[in-house]
């Protein structure tokens, strides 16, 4: 043990010195990030020469496996030469001995060892996922089964369909997201950091091009895909995207043209249409927090997803209202307003009645201005949806014009010698929630045969043939 710090020091820097030493992934740290001004064209990744689509053929033989096994146990060898001279010839092998290295990682209590093992295993294993890549981007009709990260969790979520398939590989071809692929399945607070640290990269490799030249540094279709399913794993409540109290997330890059021409209906989906609406969709449905829900109702509406919109509205208005997200209750509101079938979701507007965050104050020395509440103001916007009269509530308008009964300062409750404005406001409340559950439920419209079509399971009746005449 005398000499094991020395031994160590010599191991390193002969190591070193012979290729550059890569560090492990670090859990809930960025995985593999982005270098700076770094194209990311220039890590694409293509088959190897003689791979075949099964990845059975990558199995390591039993000579190859002996090998390799006997090598390692070399590497606890009382002889500094042949540690060394073990410790080339492993990496030699590669990928071949990646199952050997591992098995040995499980076991093996020798600091040195280990510390050996841990030098030469990201090479060879780095081999071992560019042959896995290669057999899965030649497997074009998805008929093996490939262990590679992501792979199962995204086929599991997505399907196996030709889009996705395709989406997939050219995910597999930029070695960039490898690490983001074998993130999926960490919990959300250590595939948060993961994501976080990603867009820093993204960042920097936006901000600080290298050469001085100008590149195309945007993210990839691939790239947005990927980091979009990630963050649908869980929910925005669930899964924090804040980063020095800078909220992150893919929606800033959510306008590229492959994803406009997937989600607006009309256009030419594009060669990963499919897959990218079922990303899309997954991601949308997952954001519940103040601004992911309104990101969600934003995007809705300009991807023109009319049957969804009112659903996104209503998860802004349950949502918490915290660092001023208050504010997207107000569009969310209005959107709903707009809605053909808008009375369906007045007991959802009702939960915003008795929110009393000030939309307008008073000052002193101000006249013919009155303190407004978000509540006043859903209140007033339901009022217009059931066709009520908001005097009949005690609730004043500032203009009665058709045009103005959604502009949110418009609403508001008056103090007056005999009853306070708080006080009619409770009594407002009250008599319309009232009036809401007294309302008949409407019953969902069921789609109705058309004339001169079979009902459902019901058997089409035999036409009478027409008669020929002779």
């Amino acid at each position: 043990m005398k000499l094991f710090s020395l031994t160590t020091i010599l191991l390193v820097a002969a190591l070193a010195s012979a290729q550059p030493v890569q560090l492990q992934v670090i859990k809930g740290q960025p995985t593999l990030p982005v270098q700076p001004g770094k194209p990311v064209e220039n890590t694409e990744f293509k088959p190897t020469s003689g791979s075949t689509p099964d990845p059975k053929s990558l199995d390591v033989s039993e000579s190859e496996s002996m090998k390799a096994k006997e090598l390692v146990r070399q590497l606890n060898s009382a002889s500094y030469k042949e540690r060394e001279a073990a410790t080339r010839e492993i990496a030699k092998m590669g990928r071949f001995a990646v199952p050997a290295l591992k098995d040995a990682l499980a076991t093996e209590s020798s600091p040195e060892v280990r510390l050996r093992i841990e030098l030469v295993m990201p090479k060879a294993e780095s081999e071992d996922m560019k042959a896995r890549v290669s057999c899965f981007l030649l497997d074009t009709e998805g008929k093996f089964d490939h262990q590679l990260p992501g792979w199962t969790k995204f086929k599991g979520l997505l399907g196996n369909d030709k889009s996705t398939r395709e989406l997939f590989a050219e995910v597999l071809k930029n070695t960039t997201y490898h690490g983001l692929l074998l993130a999926c399945e960490l919990p959300a607070n250590e595939l948060g950091g993961v994501l976080i640290g990603h867009y820093q990269g993204i960042q920097n490799r936006q901000n600080f091009p290298q050469s001085g030249r100008v590149q195309n540094l945007q993210p990839t279709i691939g790239e947005i895909a990927v980091l979009a399913f990630l963050e649908s794993m869980f929910t925005d409540r669930e899964m924090t995207l804040t980063n020095n109290w800078n909220y992150t997330s893919v929606a800033n890059y959510l306008y590229h043209a492959d994803i406009q021409n997937a989600m607006i209906p009309g256009r030419s989906s594009g060669k990963y249409g499919v897959v990218l609406k079922k990303i899309m969709t997954r991601w949308l449905d997952s954001r519940e927090s103040g601004v992911g829900a309104q990101q969600a109702m934003s995007f809705a509406q300009q991807w023109q997803m009319t049957a969804d919109i009112p659903r996104y509205a209503v998860k802004v208005l349950v949502a918490d209202t915290q660092n001023g997200q208050w504010y997207y209750k107000i569009p969310a509101l209005t959107t709903l307003a707009q809605n053909k079938d808008a009375k369906q979701y007045l007991p959802q507007i009702a939960k915003v009645f008795e929110d009393a965050t000030p939309i307008q104050h008073v000052q002193p020395g101000q006249t013919n201005i009155h303190s407004i509440l978000l509540g006043d103001f859903a209140l007033g916007v339901a009022m217009k949806i059931a066709g009520q009269t908001p005097k009949d509530y005690g609730l004043e308008m500032v203009n009665t014009q058709e045009y103005a009964k959604l502009q949110q300062n418009n609403y508001y409750f008056k103090d007056e010698k005999d009853s306070k404005a708080e006080d009619k406001r409770k009594a407002g409340i009250k008599k319309f929630n009232e009036w809401i559950a007294k309302q008949p439920k409407e019953e969902p419209k069921k789609d109705e045969p058309k004339k001169d079509e079979p009902k459902k399971d019901e058997p089409k009746k035999d036409e009478p043939k027409p008669v020929i005449k002779r």
